[in-house]
């Protein structure tokens, strides 16, 4: 699948606006570094997409700023971002992220979260560069990231329904979305009802974004996605395919899920491990109620009211044909 412009756009300023931040002789630099993909070579894989920087700079510069002045704020959103990512691949207990080995596996627990605790405070130091409405936008979208992250902690031990879920991908996903749109507008000066339209697609691209990684979590291939088959059913976690078969299971919805099914569910995410055998009834049990069908009506509908709202937004055509291009993208990726 062909990446999107804006995917291939700013790669060299943002790379060297980090380059430059992240100087520093002490181990908790080395460690920044190593994570970013910095310090030994590994280059743009280890540094993931950058998306929430990219939005940032697209936004800003459509709506007319330079995006050397704007990338501050980009790199205050990038930090957040990856302060979260160390963080979380601790409390995930995950072993690899962006094809090398987690920060908290490779320097131990304590010092990985230091790392990220000082990550944290680079970006707000870089958004104190572009002013304080960025420092304020910045700090509220970190404590409902982080407000998120707890939620889904917390639902993988209780029932959860779709729209309670919804909300927390809302927070954990959506909020530093929603604040790379937000940041930009802010940067670059336009008008609140603009910055409010602004937020509005940064949730449903939020939301595109998150399904569609759930999905991938339980149908995509190992072979090209990165995420194995059936790998958040591996980990037990309630991603929205599994929170809508339950809800289902519990005589809610679509198909006509029976009470063994509901059971033949918790049991197995009640198991220690789960092998490939649990996996394969598990996805019978979402393709039987068409779950799939179901995220992907979802999506559809989060990808129409994101068109809607980018007709509204004061960008340049080819601009609206750009993040028409990156949500498509994100909707339908592969991984």
């Amino acid at each position: 699948m062909t990446h999107p412009r804006i995917l291939l756009r700013y790669t060299s300023l943002i790379e060297e606006g980090l380059f430059s931040a992240l100087q520093g002789d002490s181990l908790l630099y080395t460690i920044l570094r190593y994570h970013m993909g910095l310090e030994d070579g590994r280059g743009v894989q280890a540094r993931g997409k950058l998306l929430r920087s990219r939005l940032l700079l697209f936004t800003a510069e459509e709506l007319g700023t330079d995006p050397e002045t704007a990338l501050p704020g980009a790199l205050a959103l990038e930090f957040v971002h990856n302060f979260s990512l160390i963080h979380d691949d601790i409390q995930d207990n995950d072993a690899v992220r962006r094809g090398q080995q987690t920060v908290w596996l490779r320097y131990g627990i304590g010092q990985a979260i230091n790392a990220g605790d000082l990550m944290q405070g680079l970006a707000v130091a870089q958004a104190a560069l572009v002013g304080e409405d960025a420092v304020v936008a910045l700090v509220e979208a970190t404590m409902e990231m982080i407000e998120g992250q707890a939620l889904d902690l917390a639902f993988e031990r209780e029932k959860v329904g779709t729209e309670p879920y919804l909300g927390m991908i809302d927070k954990k996903t959506g909020a530093l979305i929603r604040a790379a749109f937000r940041l930009g507008g802010l940067l670059a000066g336009a008008a609140a009802d603009v910055v409010k339209d602004l937020v509005e697609l940064g949730q449903d691209l939020g939301r595109v974004f998150q399904i569609r990684d759930d999905m991938l979590g339980i149908w995509g291939d190992g072979t090209e996605t990165g995420k194995p088959h059936g790998s958040d059913i591996r980990r037990r976690k309630k991603s929205l395919p599994i929170v809508i078969a339950m809800a289902d299971a519990a005589g809610n919805a679509i198909g006509s899920a029976t009470g063994d099914e509901r059971v033949l569910l918790q049991e197995i995410y009640a198991k220690k491990t789960i092998d490939d055998a649990d996996v394969k009834r598990v996805i019978d049990v979402l393709d039987r109620l068409n779950v799939h069908q179901e995220c992907e009506e979802q999506v559809n509908s989060h990808l129409n009211r994101a068109d809607e709202r980018i007709a509204a937004l004061p960008f340049s055509q080819q601009g609206r044909e750009e993040i028409r291009e990156l949500i498509d993208y994100l909707a339908r990726r592969e991984r």
